[in-house]
């Protein structure tokens, strides 16, 4: 009779096949891309629910997606509990299952399900509810390898971003103060408190410029030009931030890539081990599988006149 597999040897599968290098594996990717459009039907799903046509007619089966989502949701968050312990990010035991269960993208795959659970025992508003169902687009983090890069990015420029947006609010406070200052007296009913005259400041400051609210007075003119001015480069600061960090980053991963396809082409060729680990790498850096191509081909011709076939002797400027 067949031993069944010892229940670390199958958490170490699971984890591989998840988290590790089988995610790049054709079973892999067939999971990832299961789990993605179950959750972009989740979202359509909640989004024409609010139509009433549709919602009421096709109500049972919303019904069945949701509770069929829940199941997998459930399912695939209670693995991923289990196979924690195979992460060196959160090691083994309980204390390892803890700080994984703890983690911002482990407390979105519970929010994504928990809300049904209690739905049983408390009842939740409608409204409230689809709102947290709208979470499910959170856990597409889990499966968009790209997704992580801008995650870092926005953690590594956290301090610089909390500098621009406390600077951005301090121009706002001064900004709605004077303006109610000079337009409360001309337009009461406009700007009755420093309240009204901070919903004037950001949406001038955006430039969004609704036009509900408008100064009338000399100087309330000459302030929202200024303000304006000034709203046109400090509101876009932080996006410039985020866009040259963004930039750097990308830069960065395509360096490491670079390196790790020199190393793979000492000898003039790629094996099959080496494009798979390339394959692996470009997944887990963000990058695509044309621009790895490219790296490959340019690295190729900078180094073809240095690589010679050990046999021949001749030139190694093969392409993939």
């Amino acid at each position: 009779m067949r031993k069944s597999m010892p229940l670390n040897t199958l958490r170490h599968r699971y984890f591989q096949l998840l988290d590790g290098e089988q995610a790049f594996s054709i079973t892999g990717k067939l999971i990832n891309g299961f789990i993605i459009i179950l959750i972009v039907l989740n979202v359509t799903g909640v989004i024409l629910e609010t139509i009433p046509e549709i919602g009421e007619q096709y109500s049972p089966y919303f019904q069945i997606l949701e509770v069929f989502s829940v199941l997998v949701f459930t399912l695939e968050y209670l693995i991923r509990v289990w196979i924690s312990a195979e992460n060196p990010k959160y090691g083994p035991g309980i204390k390892g299952k803890l700080r994984y269960i703890f983690s911002p993208i482990a407390l979105i795959d519970l929010l994504v399900i928990l809300p049904f659970y209690l739905s049983f025992f408390i009842n939740i508003d409608l409204r409230y509810l689809r709102l947290l169902r709208l979470l499910r687009l959170l856990k597409l983090s889990h499966y968009i390898r790209s997704m992580d890069i801008f995650i870092k990015v926005v953690a590594s420029e956290l301090a610089s971003l909390a500098s621009a947006v406390f600077a951005v609010l301090v121009l706002v406070v001064l900004a709605a103060c004077v303006m109610f200052a000079l337009e409360h007296q001309a337009q009461p009913e406009a700007f009755k408190s420093v309240l009204d005259a901070i919903w004037w400041a950001v949406v001038t400051m955006t430039t969004v410029g609704y036009g509900d609210i408008t100064p009338v007075t000399a100087g309330g003119k000459v302030l929202a030009i200024l303000i304006m001015l000034l709203g046109v480069g400090t509101v876009a600061l932080p996006a410039g931030m985020l866009a040259a960090r963004f930039s750097e980053e990308l830069q960065d991963r395509k360096s490491a890539m670079t390196a790790e396809v020199i190393n793979a082409l000492e000898d003039g060729e790629l094996s099959r081990n080496e494009k798979s680990m390339l394959a692996r790498l470009s997944n887990k850096y963000g990058i695509s599988e044309e621009d790895l191509n490219q790296i490959i081909r340019n690295k190729k011709l900078e180094l073809g006149h240095q690589l010679h076939c050990p046999k021949c002797g001749a030139h190694i400027t093969d392409k993939i």
